[in-house]
């Protein structure tokens, strides 16, 4: 796996798949191991919904004030596509604006964790997709997948769209892990990565106090070191979690 450099952009397999309680377990992670770090979320959409925003909770999780936009330059009420929700909002984005933002956030920082909005061939305008914005803003692509059933198609097609995209996969991270995994659980993990070729740099474990939208930030900064490859600021190693699952 390539070194963070200038940051990193956090994609998911599905949407709700936890792609925030990922960006802010690995920023948290990061920040402990010395580095400066920034979150961004470019584009959220469903702000209208109950509870606190993604930028929100992840500022609970770090202890951090961000100001809203600088790290989240769109914000839009219905829970849709970025396209969408922007066409029905009657504002346009502008992805000059997106990277402006991420620009003055890489001068103030190490590396940036930027989380996408949904998978990676989300609309963000008509012809331009949050692949378009991975590629742009230069940033390596770290994939959070599912553990269960279903995962190997939805992580192998999203790492073979990254690919045929020119970007640089460096990682999957598999998030709520259960304690008591299933056969799928057990054998998935070595199989995406053998099916894809792209390392497994972490495994975060299920925890239901965990809670974005209610705010609930449960053992996230506990659980956060030992679920990240050391690559990413953590202790997690693979070969010794597959042992395990044997």
């Amino acid at each position: 796996m390539s070194p963070l450099t200038n940051g990193v952009f956090i994609t998911g397999t599905d949407t709700g798949v936890g792609k925030t309680v990922i960006s802010a377990a690995l920023a948290w992670t990061l920040t402990q191991a010395g580095r400066k770090v920034s979150v961004m979320k470019p584009v959220e959409t469903g702000t209208g919904l109950p509870g606190l925003t993604d930028i929100e909770f992840i500022e609970r999780v770090l202890g951090a004030k961000y100001d809203v936009d600088d790290v989240c330059p769109y914000r839009f009420r219905e829970p849709l596509s970025p396209r969408s929700a922007s066409k029905i909002s009657g504002i346009k984005i502008d992805t000059g604006r997106i990277k402006q933002a991420y620009r003055k956030l890489r001068s103030m920082s190490d590396l940036v964790v930027v989380e996408g909005a949904g998978g990676l061939l989300v609309p963000i305008l008509d012809d331009y997709l949050m692949a378009d914005l991975v590629s742009d803003l230069g940033l390596p692509l770290l994939i959070v997948t599912r553990p269960d059933l279903g995962t190997l198609n939805h992580t192998a097609l999203t790492v073979e769209s990254a690919r045929r995209r020119g970007i640089d996969v460096i990682g999957i991270v598999i998030n709520r892990f259960p304690p008591s995994p299933g056969l799928a659980e057990r054998t998935n993990p070595e199989l995406i990565a053998s099916m894809t070729g792209v390392p497994i740099v972490g495994v975060f474990p299920s925890d239901p106090s965990i809670f974005v939208e209610e705010g609930g930030t449960g053992g996230i900064r506990e659980l956060a070191r030992p679920a990240f490859a050391p690559s990413l600021g953590g202790t997690f190693d693979f070969q010794e979690f597959l042992e395990r699952l044997r």
